[in-house]
């Protein structure tokens, strides 16, 4: 006798590793988040500790301090700097809700939602035995707009694309370039 998963089962299969796969991504979120800090908390007592007045270390010059990053060892001649960047642009962009925070926030929304759509929504159609567009979820749609404004807007929300958002439209101003919180990410991980 041949025993096959009930397409119940496959159904809660699929859900519990989408939620798997969510929980995976806040690790991660949270982790970058730290990383971040940590960054920002380094260079910003490096950058105090090389404008410090001494006679020594004062930059003459009034420029400001560079921040360089290298897979290599700094001391071995002819080593190749991956990003040379002056010190403030740096902490601006590690700061928290800076630059990089925002681009690791689009890039798991992007994420997110590619997971859901070629993976785990075509495999719930097939567990209830109905086509994928019956397959609906709010935040899921909302996941699909803010993935179409991040890849073909430029991340700026036009007034048509805000007007989609059902669950997340409080979130996002129009006309403006898409702002992720810590709060927001949260939010949104909790309506997943």
């Amino acid at each position: 006798l041949r025993m096959t998963t009930p397409p119940k089962d496959a159904f809660d299969e699929a859900v519990r590793e989408y939620i798997d796969f969510v929980n995976e991504q806040v690790g991660v979120y949270m982790s970058a988040l730290a990383g971040f800090a940590g960054h920002h908390a380094r260079v910003s007592r490096q950058v105090h500790r090389a404008n410090r007045p001494t006679s020594k270390r004062k930059n003459e010059k009034g420029e400001a301090v560079v921040v360089w990053a290298s897979y290599e060892d700094p001391t071995k001649p002819d080593i190749i700097h991956n990003q040379i960047i002056r010190s403030d642009e740096y902490l601006e962009a590690n700061r928290p809700g800076g630059h990089n925070e925002q681009h690791h926030s689009r890039a798991i929304i992007i994420f997110l939602f590619t997971y859901w759509e070629d993976e785990i929504r075509q495999r719930l159609a097939r567990a209830k035995g109905v086509e994928v567009n019956e397959i609906r979820s709010d935040i899921m749609g909302d996941l699909r707009t803010l993935r179409n404004v991040i890849l073909h807007s430029k991340s700026v929300l036009r007034p048509e694309r805000h007007a989609t958002l059902k669950v997340l439209g409080d979130m996002f101003a129009v006309d403006e370039e898409l702002q992720f919180s810590y709060e927001g990410m949260h939010r949104i991980f909790v309506l997943m």
